[in-house]
């Protein structure tokens, strides 16, 4: 077993591209590489791996060009898969994680801390302070039946399924019930809960909602042989984009990658080698929730457009540097 420092590149993207292409064991065209780099990568990893890649004065030189113009991997066996005392360390830290049992059932964990029991954990969840995050809100639904509801809404959309969903928004509010189409499951940082976006679906028209889990009274299948595609869109979520200035120091382009990995976006390298032009397209009601995740990345992203995010930014940061400059002045 190999200890690993953090952040090495044995547990990146880049090193299992490398992995699956050396695996391989055969002659690679151009085409077949560029493949398995985007397929396995972010849009901008041909721009970084290909050119090392096929560079043969390169530190790297993994690969040799055949005379068909193909490349064959230099390694004679295949990769072996290890696990480092890292990786077991932090394994030991996220099955303390409730959401993990979104997941997996109590039993798999159990054996995970099982085979983990010498092992100490890299951190507890107790050890992390969350940020710019909104208070608890009170849960509607116990924790036990939101995991029931989050596997079954994870089925309906690999199946395309129509659900009943009966939903109640506060305390007070009536329960409503409605017809809904589920598209994707996420989780939201500054709500601190998993949410279902969906089509709200009526007899000639759809519309698109977000509904919290913790907000979901039941769920049920119903018997529908409605095509989703006839339906009239009457509204549809309000998509805008911000765009930044990303300086690639401390890993930040492949940890913005990871990031904003839910977002539609496009990273476009600019003249200065470590810079980047970094557009995201975001729903605007999620407006709040990007701009803390920008935020989190210190000095080595500036948003550049529209005005008004940069303008919320500022903002922010105002109201940061004068709590700070009040808490100086308390300490004084």
């Amino acid at each position: 077993m190999t200890t690993n420092p953090l952040f090495h590149e044995v547990y990146g993207i880049y090193f299992s591209i490398v992995t699956t292409i050396l695996n391989s064991q055969q002659s690679l065209s151009l085409k077949e590489l560029d493949i398995i780099v985007r397929s396995k990568g972010f849009d901008e990893s041909h721009l970084q791996l290909m050119p090392s890649l096929l560079n043969q004065k390169n530190p790297w030189h993994l690969l040799k060009e055949g005379k068909d113009q193909k490349w064959m991997p230099l390694t004679q066996q295949p990769t072996p898969p290890f696990q480092t005392d890292l990786e077991r360390q932090w394994l030991k830290g996220i099955i303390s994680d409730p959401r993990l049992l979104n997941f997996m059932n109590q039993y798999e964990i159990e054996d995970w801390d099982k085979q983990l029991n010498a092992v100490s954990p890299l951190f507890k969840m107790t050890d992390i302070i969350h940020f710019d995050q909104f208070k608890q809100q009170e849960n509607l639904v116990q924790q036990s039946q939101q995991r029931n509801h989050f596997k079954r809404l994870l089925l309906a959309i690999k199946q395309q399924e129509f659900l009943k969903i009966e939903y109640q928004r506060h305390e007070q509010a009536t329960v409503k019930t409605g017809i809904f189409w589920p598209i994707s499951l996420e989780y939201s940082e500054k709500n601190h809960l998993f949410r279902l976006k969906a089509w709200r679906v009526l007899r000639k028209s759809r519309f698109e909602v977000t509904l919290n889990l913790n907000r979901m009274v039941t769920i049920q299948a119903t018997p529908t042989h409605q095509n989703i595609e006839d339906k009239a869109i009457t509204s549809r979520r309000r998509v805008e984009q911000v765009t930044c200035q990303l300086i690639d120091k401390r890993d930040a382009l492949n940890r913005s990658m990871l990031h904003f990995a839910d977002y539609q976006k496009t990273t476009k390298r600019l003249a200065n080698g470590d810079h980047y032009e970094l557009t995201i397209h975001y729903d605007t009601s999620d407006e709040t929730e990007l701009l803390i995740r920008l935020l989190s990345f210190g000095p080595f992203i500036k948003v550049t457009s529209p005005n008004h995010f940069v303008a919320k930014i500022n903002e922010r940061l105002t109201a940061q540097l004068a709590l700070m400059t009040e808490s100086y002045k308390k300490t004084d």
